[in-house]
């Protein structure tokens, strides 16, 4: 799952690497689904509407969007995984109801020569530009269950971790599990670690290992997920700590020397034998830099009850696995981490799972693309669709695409509403006005963005949806675990009457 970090206009499609896909530098990452294609508006009956634009339910109005400074991440981004003794039960923290906006007065300041700018398009993204990675080929299972389920694994159950991935001089910030980015259209299933200088270049901070393990899955990628160019190599690393425990980092920019000689022996299992590579708690496994680092730990088991249909994401076996890994610190460096994190809301790791059975909230699948897999492996982000909680602040709702006008994107929701935990199959035909959409320092509200002079560590972070209104979605569900649903580019809610048969069809 990839996510590196670039900043892109709002007329280009963002990418990321968090294992997601865009925002100013910030991680690297992932992948697909297809989605409701924008199609001219013929003109059926009039159909009961229930509208996010009124006036009462506007958030706060902001400046030009083209003076909105984001960072994002790129698909294969920083991933932890933490366990500390005793494992505590994963806790599922309510959603805060949505409320407006507090409207600051807000001053724009000239942002500093050389800043890379970026506004919320079509795609804006929760962390400074990750770049899409490409999901790990499923793990080695071994004969039987005893055995383990990952090449050369042993034990079962959670870990305590013995330090960070990287030193924390060297990180600026944290951003958390669920952020959205390009292919990234669902909730992000890894962190991101972001480096304290991303102008020094490549290879320049150390990542090692948090704990003891064997390093059982170890891939190259040479191309960019989201567009499939070629670019500079980077690494994708899953630990397994036990059999039952894992952690993952990626968009790694250079291996250590030794482990990448073990490597080559066989490709990682491609061309023989492979029983993964025994590492040591605090072993140097290979540098970051110019990019986020993605960072995730999974214990299977323990499985996420906010996805509707767990077997879903089968695609990628960690997904619904997902855990928070600061439990698992050392107290002294969890606190430290946590220093680091931009989310203040609980669970300050994020969150990822957001389906509520029989409500609009949460992931969808367009039907007959194969749920999270998709049906081509290059774009199974294609058929995807989310309206979930902003990462970081989660008060305020997302709609995330897999196809609009031929992209992925990102967008915030005029007015912040209807709702989706409210609409359900009795509800009227939804329009969401889709923003672009920024975070800001709500102590200091003239900073904004994720880039240089945007927020930092310690803010009171929150988002804004900015004036321009760049599309509309249509929603209805059709049923409990169905719906339909159509965007309509560059058109308000006056400008669409009902959907058209450009209408996709969409499932749990």
């Amino acid at each position: 799952m990839p996510v590196v970090s670039s900043l892109r206009r709002s007329s280009e499609s963002v990418s990321m690497r968090i294992r997601l896909v865009p925002f100013v530098p910030l991680l690297a990452l992932f992948v697909t689904v297809a989605s409701c294609e924008p199609m001219t508006v013929e003109s059926p009956a009039p159909v009961p509407v229930v509208s996010a634009s009124q006036p009462e339910a506007r958030a706060a109005a902001v400046a030009s969007p083209a003076a909105a400074q984001i960072a994002t991440p790129t698909a294969g981004g920083i991933e932890a995984r933490v366990s500390p003794t005793p494992v505590p039960s994963p806790v599922e923290a309510p959603i805060p109801t949505p409320v407006p906006l507090l409207t600051p007065t807000i001053t724009r300041v000239p942002l500093p020569t050389g800043t890379v700018v970026a506004t919320f398009a079509a795609t804006p993204s929760l962390v400074p530009a990750p770049t899409a990675t490409r999901p790990a080929p499923t793990p080695t299972r071994q004969s039987s269950p005893s055995s383990g389920r990952f090449a050369g694994c042993s034990g079962s159950g959670p870990v305590t971790f013995a330090q960070s991935p990287m030193r924390l001089e060297d990180v600026q910030h944290l951003l958390p599990y669920g952020a959205l980015a390009g292919a990234h259209v669902t909730p992000i299933d890894h962190m991101y670690f972001s480096p304290a200088d991303w102008s020094l270049g490549r290879d320049v901070y150390e990542v090692r290992a948090i704990q003891d393990g064997v390093i059982y899955n170890l891939q190259p990628r040479d191309v960019n997920v989201d567009t499939g160019k070629a670019k500079a190599r980077e690494w994708r690393m899953d630990i397994a700590h036990t059999c039952t425990f894992v952690s993952y980092f990626d968009l790694i920019t250079s291996l250590e020397p030794a482990l990448e000689a073990e490597w080559s022996k066989t490709q990682g299992g491609r061309t023989g034998p492979w029983n993964g590579i025994p590492i040591k708690a605090g072993q140097l496994v290979g540098r970051i830099g110019a990019q986020t680092l993605d960072f995730g730990v999974y214990d299977y088991s323990v499985t996420l009850p906010g996805y509707v249909v767990p077997s879903h994401y089968d695609r990628e076996l960690w997904k619904v696995h997902t855990v928070d890994p600061f439990p698992y610190f050392p107290e002294d460096v969890r606190d430290a981490l946590l220093k680091k994190m931009l989310r203040k809301a609980e669970p300050r790791s994020g969150k990822i799972d957001h389906d509520v059975d029989g409500r609009l909230v949460g992931n969808w699948f367009q039907k007959g693309t194969n749920a999270y897999a998709g049906t081509n492996p290059s774009k199974y982000w294609d058929g995807h669709l989310a309206v979930v909680p902003d990462a970081l602040d989660p008060t305020q709702w997302r709609f995330s695409i897999g196809n609009y006008s031929g992209g992925a994107r990102q967008f915030g929701i005029k007015g912040n509403g209807p709702d989706p935990r409210n609409i359900t199959a009795e509800t009227e035909l939804v329009k969401y006005e889709l923003t672009y959409f920024e975070w800001y320092a709500a102590n200091e509200p003239s900073r904004h963005g994720l880039g240089i002079g945007g927020v930092r560590p310690g803010d009171d972070i929150a988002s804004r949806n900015l004036d321009q209104v760049l599309g509309v979605a249509l929603v209805r569900m059709t049923g409990s675990r169905t719906l339909q649903c159509e965007v309509f580019p560059g058109k308000t809610a006056a400008q669409v009457d009902g959907f058209t048969a450009a209408a996709k069809d969409y499932e749990r």
